[in-house]
């Protein structure tokens, strides 16, 4: 039986030797534990729902082909959201492209932005209509980040990874990290500057 991704105790490392045994039915689990947040990372950096949900799937397929590859000690989410990173941004290189974060669809409202951009819980038309604004100034400021600020700029206050974890994940030393989200932090900043003004 293969458990599902809600069962508290389950042992990845197990799970991942059952697969390389030869219980390939085992690898399921993964794909249902982590699928929504790696198509949700794909489409943060291609922008194209078609797309994310090609990344999440080639994401998937390239871990289970590599999967002698995993080292154990490390977990199999951070190894299968650097596969994902690392495809998607293969493919933006192709597509000589730059990470673009547009309006997200509908469904996906709550998880375009930062947290302390969420709306309040009960708000009036006001308000919801600053945070919209808020929303949409801080896209049109991030097109302006090159696309390595970009990246660790999501990864830091989109998915709320630490320091160290976007290290793993990108291959940058945490001091390239924060120079990065400093300059980052600082032309949004900029950006959002004439927009504070207004509203103090």
């Amino acid at each position: 039986m293969i458990p599902r991704e809600t069962d508290p105790g389950i042992d990845e490392a197990r799970l991942i030797q059952e697969v390389r045994a030869g219980r390939t039915e085992a690898f399921e689990y993964f794909v249902r534990r982590y699928q929504r947040r790696i198509t949700r990372i794909a489409f943060r950096l291609l922008r194209d729902v078609g797309e994310a949900d090609c990344a999440a799937q080639e994401s998937f397929l390239r871990a289970y082909q590599n999967l002698s590859e995993f080292r154990e000690g490390s977990t199999f989410e951070t190894w299968l959201t650097r596969i994902c990173i690392n495809w998607c941004k293969d493919r933006l290189k192709r597509r000589r492209l730059v990470f673009y974060f547009h309006q997200a669809p509908a469904e996906q409202e709550d998880e375009a932005g930062p947290r302390e951009v969420v709306a309040h819980p009960d708000p009036s038309p006001e308000r919801r209509a600053i945070s919209r604004e808020i929303r949409e100034r801080l896209r049109s400021a991030m097109d302006h980040l090159s696309p390595r600020q970009r990246s660790v700029f999501v990864l830091k206050h989109f998915e709320e990874l630490s320091i160290p974890e976007i290290s793993e994940l990108t291959g940058l030393d945490s001091g390239t990290i924060k120079s990065h989200l400093f300059r980052a932090a600082h032309k949004i900043r900029e950006r959002l500057g004439d927009f504070r003004q207004k509203k103090a």
